[in-house]
């Protein structure tokens, strides 16, 4: 099965592991200790757990406060994506940092 990271799912050019990147790159990408989570590339299936993203969906940007944590924690309950993630990981599903920490 295939498990697409968010850059993928939302044609977004600021990974830098996309296909081709533009711009200053998306704190998503650059995460390496949530490599694996959810089965992704750093951070790339555990968007909603990092901050100052570059959501083409919420258009949450580094300086923007939608790119918060909190905005974040309840934002993107309502996002396709992170749907999609949820319904291919089953029980191993991580939805917090907390679980990501525990999982160490």
């Amino acid at each position: 099965m295939h498990k697409p990271n968010c850059w993928d799912f939302f044609q977004c050019m600021r990974s830098r592991h996309g296909a081709r990147m533009e711009g200053t790159p998306c704190p998503v990408s650059l995460m390496s200790s949530y490599q694996g989570c959810n089965g992704g590339v750093a951070a790339g299936r555990a968007c909603w757990m990092i901050e100052g993203t570059f959501c083409t969906v919420s258009k949450c940007g580094v300086d923007d406060e939608r790119g918060g944590y909190e905005f974040k924690k309840d934002h993107c309950d309502h996002c396709e994506f992170k749907a999609l993630v949820k319904e291919q990981e089953g029980k191993g599903f991580h939805e917090e940092r907390r679980s990501m920490l525990l999982k160490r």
